[in-house]
């Protein structure tokens, strides 16, 4: 029916039509997302099925060595945090329990050994404060047997702002469990949707070149190859980077004798995805654990040490062999980038901000800076006048 009208008419209905699949695109966006990241990870998982079918395998027993192997390997990461979070889940359970039971009685050997190790850990922090022409005032641990006692008298005193408090938990924890749900819906839709799209990625890259305008078509081509390829790179590169600097901080956080070393060093290591802000994360977490153990000076000294020595062998070895210069931007360009996006998009905008930077640097020199620099060199027209 379109092809009828004019031409005219036919580009104004289409980009009508392109308007209302933007605008629904947008309201159903997290039912889009899965998709999307499933788009994604078959994209980078893409060149590494071509290269076993040019070992003379077939393309779906290629696809299925591909998926299963990197299933196994999430799968198997997976279970060994999980196994060290419930770990860290139970310990921190049991101090809560023992501070419960210790609320009338006092505090016990364990309690009392556990705050003389607080208090030691700020005394020596102190001390070394003051080695550096710094004053800290004295500071006594508190008796957390006390608190909870406190704590339980103010709970019976505003009954009615409790139950307040109350609702807004309930409210607060509806809300946890959908995104739970969420996230628990990505961890299914995300490998079907790859796995599907690793059979279908070049029938479709095929399809949309087709209806590419044919005047541009092979210039459009080449800029989305190119944009897809920087992509890519970047995210395949980046995720063989936070595994192994992963397993650095790993080792070396289990080597230092830091609790929970593979936790808080796989986590620490996939949060490096997003620079700047992810290694302090995870150096964060590492830390405010490691005081129970080693006090807040030892455990500085500690977590601070692997994961500088992990800073380090993250930008001399891993990202130059790793990643290299795969996009090409100015180091305050990528700090200008991951502000921008945070303050855009969240967390999501932080972690899209770099690629998304390198795509529009790509679109403004294929298309922007051509014309620009015709417009720059152009000759004056003529005075009419004169």
């Amino acid at each position: 029916m379109l092809e009828r009208l004019s031409r005219r008419k036919r580009n104004l209905a289409l980009a009508v039509l392109a308007a209302f699949l933007v605008g629904f695109a947008w309201t159903i966006r997290s039912v889009l997302n899965p998709l999307l990241v499933g788009y994604l990870l078959a994209y980078i998982l893409h060149p590494l099925v071509l290269r076993i079918e040019r070992l003379g395998i077939t393309r779906r027993t290629a696809v299925n060595l591909t998926f299963t192997a990197g299933f196994l390997v999430a799968l198997g990461l997976s279970f060994a945090l999980i196994f060290q979070f419930r770990s860290l889940g139970r310990e921190v359970s049991h101090e809560v329990e023992l501070a419960t039971a210790e609320s009338a009685e006092g505090e016990s050997t364990e309690r009392r050994k556990f705050r003389d190790r607080m208090q030691q850990g700020l005394d020596e922090f102190r001390l070394w404060l003051a080695d550096w022409g710094f004053e800290m005032e004295a500071y006594d641990v508190p008796d957390l047997s006390e608190d909870l006692r406190t704590f339980g008298t103010r709970i019976l005193a505003n009954a009615d702002e409790n139950l307040a408090i109350a609702g807004k938990g309930v409210s607060w924890l509806r809300h946890v469990l959908e995104a739970v749900l969420r996230i628990g819906g990505m961890f299914v839709l995300v490998p079907l949707y790859t796995y599907y799209f690793l059979f279908v990625l070049r029938p479709i890259h095929d399809t949309v070149r087709r209806y590419l305008p044919k005047r541009d078509r092979r210039r459009i081509s080449r800029v989305g190859g190119k944009i897809g390829e920087v992509i890519a790179n970047f995210f395949r590169g980046r995720l063989t980077v936070c595994f192994f600097k992963g397993l650095f901080l790993s080792v070396g956080l289990s080597l230092a004798g830091v609790e929970y070393a593979f936790l808080f060093g796989m986590l620490s290591g996939f949060l490096s995805i997003l620079p700047f802000f992810g290694p302090f994360i995870g150096f964060l977490l590492a830390f405010v654990v490691g005081v129970a153990h080693n006090g807040v000076l030892g455990s500085l000294v500690r977590t601070g040490v692997v994961f500088g020595l992990a800073e380090v062998v993250e930008g001399y070895v891993l990202l130059p062999r790793i990643l290299g210069d795969t996009l090409g931007l100015h180091p305050l360009v990528v700090f200008f980038a991951l502000l921008a996006g945070g303050a855009s998009l969240g967390m999501l905008g932080v972690l899209v901000a770099l690629p998304v930077t390198a795509s529009i640097v790509i679109l403004c020199q294929e298309f922007v800076l051509p014309a620009l620099k015709d417009w720059a060199d152009e000759d004056p027209e003529p005075d009419g006048s004169s």
